[in-house]
């Protein structure tokens, strides 16, 4: 009862850090989702640019062209690559953590992936913006006149300004670096941590134990229970009527010996004539 008391808190202990985890799996999940659908509107912006046949009424320079293509196509790259790196984190990381095969050991990794790349897929996507705001502002100059395209310059670019500052201010205010963060993991449960599938182990081959134990002409799997036993038998319990003929047998026996020895005290019987008589009866 009490091994079985132990496991149970251990079990309890290990699931707590499991939900902890999880509230964080779901944290990282949900900025990656929200990075996925902001860099696919800009990469679909940056994709209607590109294919924005240039005007042929006044041609612009060709290095103004080549620049606005290369920032353009610069900005559906890096949109790409923060889509992709979303997706893939947020697609087999909880999978890691839902079945990798060392258990909480996968979901720590799983945890400190997403962790670890969200700054990068984050980077990924700002690297693009920046691009696609410097492409619209080609873009004035290829498509309009160039007194027109002077006049909006300058509020394109005052607000490209403003939207960095304010990324600046927020990043300043709010970011948290690793050594200030608070971690899901507890670091006193690391020695429970090693603890893998209790079914996996016995059962199949992979589990890390031997298995195909011969126990009476069977196969079974680890048990170091089983394995402290010589006998099987011990294992199998004894029927209540068994167990009653047992202690009744055991009750008569000392009955008889409870009113033997007073009769033979009184008669004068040594144990030693008692062996005689039996000696010559045989």
């Amino acid at each position: 009862m009490l091994r079985i008391q132990k496991n149970t808190l251990v079990t309890d202990l290990s699931k707590s850090q499991v939900e902890i985890r999880q509230l964080e799996i779901d944290w990282y999940s949900n900025n990656y989702a929200t990075i996925t659908s902001q860099a696919m509107m800009l990469a679909g912006f940056a994709f209607a640019q590109l294919t924005t046949p240039m005007p042929e009424d006044y041609p612009s320079p060709l290095l103004l062209e080549l620049s606005y293509l290369g920032l353009t196509s610069s900005c559906i790259g890096f949109e790409l690559c923060a889509i992709i790196a979303s997706n893939f984190l947020s697609t087999w990381a909880p999978s890691l953590a839902l079945r990798g095969k060392t258990g909480v050991l996968d979901l720590h990794r799983a945890v400190d992936a997403m962790r670890d790349y969200q700054v990068i897929a984050f980077g990924l996507f700002i690297a693009g913006w920046l691009l696609f705001f410097l492409s619209s502002i080609f873009q004035l100059w290829i498509y309009f006149p160039r007194n027109v395209a002077l006049v909006m310059t300058f509020p394109m670019t005052g607000f490209g300004l403003a939207t960095m500052y304010f990324l600046d201010s927020l990043t300043r205010q709010l970011w948290l670096s690793d050594s200030e963060a608070v971690s899901g993991r507890v670091g006193h449960f690391h020695a429970y941590e090693h603890i893998a599938d209790l079914d996996d182990a016995m059962i199949t081959e992979r589990g890390g134990g031997p298995i195909a134990k011969n126990i009476e002409g069977g196969v079974t799997g680890l048990c170091p229970l089983h394995e402290e036993l010589p006998d099987m038998e011990a294992f199998v319990p004894r029927k209540a009527a068994e167990r009653e003929a047992d202690d009744l047998a055991s009750e008569r026996s000392t009955d008889r010996a409870s009113w033997r020895a007073p009769a033979r005290a009184a008669l004068g019987y040594s144990p030693s004539d008692s062996r005689e008589l039996s000696r010559r009866w045989h």
